[in-house]
């Protein structure tokens, strides 16, 4: 299938891997971009610990982009989240020398301003790839350069915007509002979707939570278990930052950063909701969790998505999880949506 989206970054299919922290590696990248589309280094790639060291962490980037490389010569992305400030900016700059050292072919840009990196990236040689929660914010990436954003709808899994705009509803619009291609995520988990989209304007996919559930995927077998058995309303999005104020659930983002984030219903979320009157934010959850352990990576996140233990964060999912309902490979998975793609769209033209 040819789409501006494929003729722009040179792949087979226009679906691109979602930029996803924790639950990539260069195994489960290669593979992905092996199958035909893009794919995507996420933060803290192959890492199984977290680090406060900055030089480690481009190190870590490093290999990861090696190990892909070694697996193949199909174009690949890096995920370069902008830095908020402090430790997290210059985490955030060390990834970024490091793939401009490397010469990645694509950056995914994520979590705030599109003024920041995009000069840079370009002059390096990148097509990057900015994601926008809001048609202005797409308006604002298209000014700023980028090759094609991504119209990030409230269904996704980790993070989206408070703007609260559905795939169905942003991603139309943000085609009628740019020039550049669209890539349409958020909830989206098959080939029906991509048909769908593709009819709204976008160009390609954006997707994450299938391609966790995958044989490739470093992410734990209980969090990849966790999402086949999932069903519709086993979600929920709780806000994760605020702009300009104080108090529970400011994180000190931007206007582009800010959002919330979505994750898997458990029973010990439940419990939270219960006693908060389902007036839950961040904040709330981290009170209601215990410090993280050392042999579990140090890090919340790390030992929920990694280390598949549910009581010690959670499991980040979005609203297709109810589509999932098996383990596959990343090529199954890919080969499969095509599929899926191509008889929805003749379903479409047999329609008199």
């Amino acid at each position: 299938m040819k789409t501006k989206i494929t003729a722009l970054l040179g792949i087979r299919h226009p679906i691109v891997m979602a930029s996803m922290a924790w639950v990539s590696n260069g195994e489960m990248v290669a593979a992905v971009s092996k199958a035909g589309a893009l794919g995507t280094l996420g933060p803290n790639a192959g890492a199984r610990t977290v680090t406060k060291d900055v030089h480690e962490t481009g190190e870590r980037l490093r290999n990861e982009i090696t190990r892909v490389r070694a697996e193949t010569d199909k174009p690949f992305a890096v995920n370069f989240v902008v830095g908020a400030a402090g430790l997290d900016l210059d985490f955030s700059e060390r990834c970024i020398r490091v793939g401009i050292e490397e010469q990645v072919p694509v950056a995914i840009v994520s979590q705030g301003s599109p003024l920041v990196h995009t000069e840079r990236l370009k002059k390096a040689g990148m097509k990057v790839i900015h994601v926008c929660a809001a048609v202005k914010h797409a308006r604002k990436a298209e000014e700023a350069g980028v090759d094609a954003v991504v119209a990030s709808g409230t269904e996704g899994g980790g993070h989206s915007g408070f703007d609260q705009n559905t795939t169905l509803c942003l991603a139309p619009q943000v085609a009628d509002a740019v020039n550049i291609p669209v890539i349409a995520g958020g909830g989206i988990a098959d080939g029906r979707q991509l048909a769908a989209v593709l009819a709204l304007g976008a160009e390609g996919i954006y997707v994450g939570t299938r391609l966790i559930a995958t044989r490739e995927s470093p992410a734990h077998e209980n969090y990849k278990k966790a999402i086949c058995q999932g069903e519709d309303g086993d979600t929920i999005a709780i806000r994760h930052g605020t702009v300009g104020t104080s108090g529970p659930g400011n994180r000190g983002f931007t206007g582009e950063r800010r959002g919330s984030v979505r994750m898997l219903l458990n029973d010990r979320m439940r419990d939270i909701m219960i006693e908060h009157g389902g007036l839950v934010n961040y904040d709330t959850i981290m009170k209601h969790t215990a410090p993280p352990e050392s042999y579990k990576g140090g890090s919340l996140t790390a030992a929920s998505l990694v280390y598949g233990d549910a009581k010690a964060g959670f499991f980040a999912a979005g609203q297709g999880v109810g589509l999932i309902r098996d383990i596959l490979s990343c090529e199954e998975v890919i080969r499969k949506i095509m599929d899926e793609a191509e008889t929805a769209a003749g379903k479409i033209r047999d329609m008199k």
